[in-house]
């Protein structure tokens, strides 16, 4: 009697992975023509035909990968999951997200929860893979419970960190442009004619933060400012920290400077909330900029001169990396340049 072929027997023929196998059979767009013409002639020269349940226990995947992100309700994070979870639907993959809470570092602490808790349950769970977006991770001080928790993590799972590379962890790293996005809107605020610009935003506990600043300081210097001088306010990365940060340059005795440069939309919202509260009108009075645009301030008033680091085209690049640990494709490098975005407050 012909032994039924099963999708391992189909992988082994055409010299290809059982996940590769299981995207062909479910006409997914994420393998290329010419693999899925080799998969698709074994299938036909045995008249395959598959067993879901037999796909599954063989291929012994869930098909679901983790997302740990550190607060869910900021717009740079929920964009990104948006676009992960786009990209994994396309890929015939799902998501569990895990929201830790600990990015806004709330007041009440049982809000937040212990990342090393989450990659434990995590591991437990049997997942196929894991994506990290902040957390922990992010901090110039890292928890040593954080470190040990990874580390576990990553000798058991494939895991894609979006953010900050650690030395001796042999982890997948997709770092954002984080020196020319500054560097582009600080320059169009120069060429406005803009001298004295002051930098508000981000914590100075958060890698992040340190890369724009500097990059913020060294662009004036290129422009032979004395970057010495100027003013940065670092509160952090929220509407009420934009508030908060033109609060605390008025209450300076400093004299206004002529421009602001946020570290984001939300804080540059609220800065320009405070500013109206106080009298002061942008641009009129005072220019403000963004160097990260978050969707939806193209209908603040006034719109916002922001940078887009192009989540979307980032998530997407986020799940070719992962399918490509998981050895279904072969990656493919996507533009992810951040552009600059005119608007009428700068």
């Amino acid at each position: 009697m012909k032994k039924n072929l099963t999708i391992k027997d189909i992988a082994e023929l055409a010299n290809v992975s059982i996940a590769t196998v299981s995207r062909v059979l479910n006409n997914n767009s994420w393998v290329s023509d010419k693999t899925r013409e080799k998969v698709q002639k074994v299938i036909d020269d045995h008249n395959f035909s598959p067993n879901l349940m037999a796909r599954s226990m063989i291929s012994r995947k869930s098909m679901t990968l983790a997302v740990v992100v550190s607060d869910i309700t900021s717009p740079y994070f929920a964009t990104l999951v948006e676009q992960i979870e786009k990209a994994c639907l396309q890929a015939g993959y799902k998501i569990v997200l895990f929201d830790t809470q600990s990015a806004n570092k709330r007041t009440d602490s049982s809000q937040v929860i212990a990342e090393d808790q989450i990659f434990s349950s995590i591991i437990d769970s049997q997942l196929d893979g894991v994506i990290i977006l902040g957390g922990n991770i992010d901090y110039l001080n890292i928890p040593e419970g954080y470190l040990d928790g990874l580390q576990k993590l990553i000798a058991t799972l494939p895991v894609i960190v979006v953010g900050r590379k650690l030395a001796h962890y042999d982890y997948t790293c997709l770092q954002r442009d984080q020196v020319n996005c500054v560097k582009m809107v600080t320059e169009y605020l120069l060429e406005k004619g803009h001298r004295d610009i002051a930098f508000i935003g981000g914590s100075p506990g958060v890698y992040m933060t340190g890369q724009r600043v500097s990059a913020f300081l060294n662009t004036l210097r290129q422009a032979e400012i004395d970057a010495d001088n100027a003013h940065i306010i670092e509160t952090n990365f929220y509407s009420q920290h934009g508030y908060e940060a033109i609060s605390r340059l008025l209450k300076s005795g400093r004299a206004l400077p002529q421009a602001l440069l946020a570290i984001n939309d939300r804080v540059a919202m609220g800065a320009i909330r405070a500013l109206k509260d106080n009298g002061l009108n942008v641009p009129d009075d005072i220019a403000v900029a963004s160097c990260e645009y978050f969707p939806g301030s193209e209908y603040y008033i006034p719109r916002l001169t922001t940078v887009d680091h192009q989540n979307n085209v980032l998530g997407q690049q986020v799940i070719r990396q992962m399918m490509t640990l998981l050895q279904d494709m072969l990656p493919e490098n996507l533009d992810i340049s951040p552009q600059l975005i005119t608007g009428e407050s700068a």
